[in-house]
């Protein structure tokens, strides 16, 4: 009888233990899926008439991009940062086909 106490009380102890890591995991492991996304909330607003929408192409660099629509009154650093901040971009990162609105700068 001794036994079978001691067994019962092991079982429930682990069971606890699995279930608390269990959903520990799951929580960590959905958090780290939705940080790969970049999920937001929020999409960038549509284009106003001053700004353009362009088409990456294969091979477009954001610095390249950002070099075509400056007027050398600019830093292209600023330029950039403009071009990510108005698309809502975390990093500069961009891919052949993704449309890009371009601020009136």
């Amino acid at each position: 009888m001794k036994v079978t106490k001691a067994v019962v009380r092991l079982v429930k102890r682990h069971t606890v233990k699995v279930i608390v890591c269990s959903a520990l995991f799951t929580l960590l492991f959905t958090s780290f899926l939705m940080m790969g996304t970049d999920a937001s909330g929020t999409s960038p607003e549509a284009a106003s008439n001053e700004e353009q929408v362009i088409t990456v192409r294969p091979g477009d660099t954001l610095w390249e991009i950002a070099k075509q629509f400056n007027d050398s009154s600019h830093d292209i650093r600023y330029v950039v940062y403009m071009i990510k901040d108005r698309n809502e971009l975390h990093n500069a990162e961009i891919k052949s086909g993704q449309k890009l609105i371009i601020p009136n700068i």
